[in-house]
């Protein structure tokens, strides 16, 4: 087997596979992504935002979609807000409970921290390659995640001296990360510390209403918000439809419609998209090297169906490079 290299080539485009399954005379089987080949393959890429985007973390594109996702958010969630804006010029009051979001797949925490973390409170990242989630706790335990202060690691912890974004917001409640190994195939997102390893807790509240299980081997965890970026593609599409159902599930339940019709919590996935086949085909097809699956809008859209989902938005993220797959975004409830 050949070595590979520190940062793989990124999901390039590829030609439509629909013409390929129509000469056929039999639909071949479904496709299924071997877990331990992926986790193999990521095992041998850098632990880097370089290495995890493929080459591309070194311009424009991580700043480019990071923003196009917390611009998203920003638009669909009022909660979010904690001063005037043009997208809410008057926000709601900030809630009674911490905002809190699940990141699943979450690498190195390139998107807790730089997405989420600057809209939310709470954060629970889960990650199954081990080298990417220590990589990401070294780096927000040493104070390089801005809305986490260096050395706290507890809520008694009070050594960190930095406040990052408190300085900005009269209302701050602090933030908290809580990292977690694990694999998406049997993660129940209302659990997630059952069949995980948990490496911690980072940060600190200063107020708000938090899960009871946040943080602690037993317990419950609501979110106001699930985030599933670049990784469902490791899960075969009966896996992905049950995770999809678990997540669902554990969306705080008492959230109830905001007076515009909007809602207030939701599940989000930005994932790449290949075409679909002959007549709008829902189509997805196995990478051989990383063994996941590339799945057509189209494929995507009867997942979210089958996982009894509403699609309340879809986006294609603009400004990536044309050699790479187009990618999507759908909010979903």
């Amino acid at each position: 087997m050949s070595t590979l290299s520190s940062s793989p080539p990124a999901k390039r485009a590829r030609p439509n596979v629909g013409s390929a399954l129509k000469k056929q005379p039999v639909a071949p089987p479904p496709a299924v992504p071997d877990f331990d080949k992926g986790i193999q393959y990521w095992d041998e890429v850098e632990a880097s935002v370089n290495g995890v985007l493929g080459g591309f973390g070194e311009g424009p594109v991580p700043h480019i979609e990071q923003l196009s996702s917390r611009l998203l958010l920003l638009s669909l969630l009022p909660s979010l807000h904690t001063f005037p804006s043009p997208l809410t010029p008057f926000p709601p009051p900030r809630p009674k409970h911490r905002l809190t979001v699940l990141d699943v797949g979450a690498g190195i925490g390139r998107v807790t921290a730089n997405t989420l973390l600057p809209l939310f409170e709470d954060v629970v990242l889960v990650e199954p390659v081990q080298k990417f989630i220590q990589e990401g706790y070294a780096n927000a335990r040493a104070g390089k995640w801005r809305d986490i202060p260096a050395a706290v690691t507890s809520d008694n912890d009070m050594s960190g001296k930095g406040k990052g974004n408190q300085d900005l917001d009269e209302g701050w409640r602090g933030k908290r990360v809580w990292f977690l190994r694990g694999g998406l195939q049997t993660l129940d997102p209302l659990r997630p510390q059952v069949g995980a390893d948990s490496l911690g807790v980072l940060g600190r509240s200063e107020g708000g209403e938090s899960s009871e299980g946040f943080g602690r081997p037993e317990g419950e965890v609501v979110y106001d918000v699930v985030w599933c970026q670049w990784c469902l593609g490791h899960l075969s599409s009966p896996e992905l439809v049950a995770f999809l159902k678990r997540a669902r599930a554990s969306l705080r339940p008492d959230t109830r419609t905001t007076s515009d019709g909007s809602y207030e919590t939701m599940l989000f996935v930005k994932e790449n998209v290949c075409e679909d086949g002959p007549g709008g085909q829902a189509t997805e097809f196995l990478d051989e090297q990383d063994s996941s699956l590339t799945r057509s809008n189209a494929k995507w859209l009867e997942v979210f169906r089958e996982a009894g989902l509403e699609v309340i938005r879809e986006e294609v993220q603009i400004g990536m490079p044309s050699e790479l797959f187009v990618v999507k975004t759908w909010a979903l409830r």
